[in-house]
C-alpha cells in the first residue's frame, strides 16, 4: 500500500476533531486506501480494531446491503454494539 504521506499530512489535523470529513474522487483513485490509512493512524492511536466498520459492495458478501433500509438497519445494529461496549468519549468510526 502506498503510504501518501501528502495526503496524510493535509488530513491529519482533521483527525478527532468533531467534524464531518468527506474523501471524494473518481473511481479507483485511492480513496479506499486512504481510510485504511486514517484507520491505520488510529489503530496507533489506541482506538480498538472492532470499533471500524468497513463494507465492500464490490464483494458478494455485502449484496445484502445493496438497498438503503438494509444498510441503515445493518450500520445501527453495529453501531449500537460499538457504542454499548465503548467509553463514553470513543466514537464509532465508519466506512463505506
Amino acid at each position: 500500500m502506498i503510504k501518501r504521506e501528502i495526503c496524510m499530512k493535509k488530513i491529519h489535523p482533521f483527525i478527532g476533531i468533531d467534524l464531518i470529513k468527506v474523501l471524494t474522487g473518481i473511481r479507483r483513485c485511492g480513496k479506499s486506501v486512504m481510510l485504511q490509512l486514517i484507520q491505520e493512524e488510529l489503530l496507533g492511536r489506541g482506538i480498538s480494531k472492532d470499533h471500524f466498520l468497513a463494507y465492500d459492495f464490490e464483494n458478494m458478501s455485502c449484496s445484502h446491503l445493496r438497498t438503503a433500509a438494509a444498510f441503515h438497519d445493518e450500520i445501527t445494529k453495529k453501531s449500537a454494539g460499538i457504542s454499548s461496549t465503548a467509553s463514553s468519549r470513543r466514537k464509532c468510526s465508519r466506512s463505506t
